[in-house]
């Protein structure tokens, strides 16, 4: 993640006027974390936050990187209001080179961030019985955003090979993004 990476998204996070607003989690992953009793989560890419305060709510601890410091301090800001800031450890990263701890994770979640070197850590990072929710924009939104890097879009069936080793939940492609759900069987 570039100087300039970084910038934009502190720009953009620093410019929203409905960051109070909508502190919704992403439904994809509210639909797929289950309850914890205290395991570790890591939320990549977290942004402003929303999902890692509704994976604390759900029981976890949980760690949220972002590159953006200031989408990290208003996700510390939801934390605090919403009374999980004890839960939740926001770490500022280059999301390019930040690699995951192998075996660390009950829960994994990736929302709108899409960097393929990564999906090998990904896999690794969760602990047996351990879930990955993972969805970003795919291959149809360069239909309306035509300026979009295709490389950071997933083609067609993509998030369906990409972690081998894993077990599918469900998976789903729609207009803009796709979804998809894993499970780390337990070693036998």
């Amino acid at each position: 993640m570039t100087g300039e990476d970084r910038l934009k998204w502190d720009d953009r996070y620093a410019s929203d006027p409905n960051w109070q607003r909508d502190r919704r989690p992403f439904p994809w992953l509210a639909g797929y974390a289950p309850r914890s009793e205290g395991g570790p989560a890591l939320d990549l890419a977290c942004g402003l936050g929303q999902n890692a305060v509704f994976l604390a709510r759900q029981g976890y601890r949980v760690v949220a990187i972002d590159g953006s410091r200031v989408g990290l301090r208003r996700g510390q800001t939801s934390a605090r209001e919403a009374g999980q800031a004890d839960r939740i450890l926001f770490v500022q990263a280059d999301l390019d080179q930040f690699r995951p701890i192998p075996n660390s994770c009950d829960l994994l979640c990736v929302i709108r961030f899409l960097s393929r070197e990564i999906f090998p850590y990904l896999t690794t990072a969760l602990k047996p019985g351990g879930r990955l929710i993972y969805a970003t924009l795919n291959w149809r939104w360069a239909e309306t955003h035509p300026e979009v890097n295709p490389d950071f879009l997933l083609r067609p069936g993509e998030l369906l090979d990409a972690f081998p080793g894993l077990a599918l939940i469900d998976h789903r492609e729609d207009a803009e993004m796709s979804y998809a759900a894993f499970f780390k069987a337990p070693a036998r």
